[in-house]
Formats: C-alpha cells, sequence, structure tokens
C-alpha cells in the first residue's frame, strides 16, 4: 500500500482519474496548482507559473509537503507529487532548492508511480492551463525524467474511459 502519485503532463486526464477514485471510496489529495492559479488570476496576483514560476512553485511545494505529510492513510492518491515541482523548475531552467531536493529525498511516495500519456483528443486549454501542445509534450519526458532521476518507476496508464484507467491503476498496486 503507500501514497501513490499520478502524474502526467497537463490536460491528460489526471483529476478525472483522482474524481472518480474519491468517488469509489479511496482517499485522494487533490492538484494543487489549479486551487492557486484561480486564486491568483482572481486577484491579479504574481504567483502564476508564467508570471513568476519560482513563487509559484514555492506556493505549490508549501502545500504539496503539507498534503504528504498530513496524509495518513494506508492507501492514498495524490494528483501530482514533489517531484513534478522539481520537473517544472527544470523546465523553467529555474534553480532547485535544497528544501525541494532535501524533501524529494526524505517523503518517498510509493515507488510506483502512475502517469497519464498525453491523449491529444482530450487535450483542451483554458484560463489555467496555458501550455500548448508541444509545451505538454515536453512537460511530459520531463516528468518521466525526473521521477527516474529520483528512483520511481513510472507505469503508463493507457488511454481509455475512466473505468479502465482506474481498474489499470488499482491492478498494479
Amino acid at each position: 500500500m503507500g501514497k501513490y502519485v499520478i502524474t502526467g503532463a497537463p490536460g491528460t486526464g489526471k483529476t478525472t482519474i483522482i474524481e472518480h477514485l474519491k468517488k469509489i471510496g479511496y482517499s485522494c489529495k487533490e492538484e494543487i496548482s489549479r486551487k492557486i492559479i484561480s486564486e491568483q488570476i482572481a486577484k491579479n496576483g504574481e504567483a502564476l507559473p508564467w508570471k513568476n514560476l519560482n513563487l509559484f512553485s514555492k506556493k505549490v511545494f508549501d502545500l504539496r509537503k503539507k498534503q504528504f505529510l498530513k496524509s495518513k492513510e494506508k492507501l492514498c492518491f495524490f494528483d501530482r507529487g514533489i517531484v513534478d515541482i522539481y520537473a517544472y523548475l527544470e523546465i523553467g531552467k529555474l534553480e532547485i532548492s535544497s528544501n525541494i531536493k532535501e524533501s524529494i529525498k526524505t517523503l518517498r511516495y510509493n515507488k510506483k508511480v502512475f502517469y497519464t500519456p498525453l491523449w491529444e483528443e482530450i487535450y483542451t486549454k483554458d484560463k489555467e492551463r496555458r501550455e500548448s501542445l508541444e509545451q505538454a509534450k515536453k512537460i511530459e519526458e520531463n516528468l518521466i525524467s525526473c521521477y527516474s532521476l529520483h528512483n520511481y518507476q513510472l507505469i503508463k496508464i493507457p488511454i481509455g474511459d475512466i473505468e479502465k484507467r482506474v481498474k489499470f491503476i488499482l491492478s498494479k498496486i
């Protein structure tokens, strides 16, 4: 059992999977980035990935770390993990703080990390998700690379209806 991350490029169905897992009774931790982005847009804030990736990443990190530490369930799914922050900072060619690096070493999720591959048919941009399809592909590649670098085993979730995707995940834990 343990803390399982579901990661992947933007717009690949992670949140839909998390919502379905919650609906059928599993403990899940919601994605933090979109909430921060919505709040920052509403108040014309600076902590946005396209305005100030460092500030945005710090806010995401603080909340993800709290999410991890508060999670006491025997089995829990996370919509993204701390390694995602590392990957996004790396893409932005920004320095990765020692705090993030240390947390990646000490706050370990289950070794199996599920990722949702890019799925062009469902990919859409909106006010919080501004990445182009090309940028999303780069994000996916970097997420896979960063999770591998930090000794996680990536498991690709097949494209398909939500029941098929969730059944696949549950068969692997």
